[in-house]
């Protein structure tokens, strides 16, 4: 169950990737924040590069923002199940908690794909899926369907 700040926080990214979508974009995007403080580190949306990921972007600001290499007391939001690449990067800068709307069913690398997190070698943060999955899947459909036409 979401609380009220979460909820803020996935509008946030929801309303990041509604942006990044009417600039013909793919409409992800992801939030950094203090848990300790809801305090919003770093904001990401998907780049043109394939490796542009809103994860990998949103981690590195994090990262450079605060001068560390882990984020023990941050945690993440992000419109979609983040894929292989953005799932290990969450858990090598050690997110303490991934809140995630959409499933990923053919990209995703937590609950699908090689589920990044059950690899021991790994710190897992504690997921939180499926916030507002269908408002963050209709809009990965809108940009997929403008593209085919």
């Amino acid at each position: 169950m979401l609380n009220e700040n979460s909820i803020h926080l996935m509008n946030r990214v929801i309303k990041l990737s509604k942006d990044n979508l009417n600039n013909n974009k793919v409409p992800i995007a992801a939030i950094v924040v203090d848990s300790s403080t809801n305090e919003i580190i770093s904001e990401a949306t998907n780049g043109d590069s394939v490796l542009d990921h809103a994860e990998i972007l949103v981690l590195k600001k994090a990262l450079d923002k605060l001068s560390t290499n882990r984020l023990y007391e941050c945690d993440i939001y992000v419109t979609i199940e983040p894929c292989p690449m953005c799932a290990t990067a969450i858990a090598k800068t050690h997110i303490r908690r991934l809140y995630f709307g959409a499933e990923d069913k053919k990209g995703g690398g937590v609950i699908n794909g090689p589920k990044i997190f059950s690899h021991s070698n790994l710190k897992v943060p504690e997921v939180i899926s499926h916030c507002f999955a269908e408002e963050t899947s209709n809009l990965l459909k809108k940009f997929f369907e403008s593209k085919r036409n």
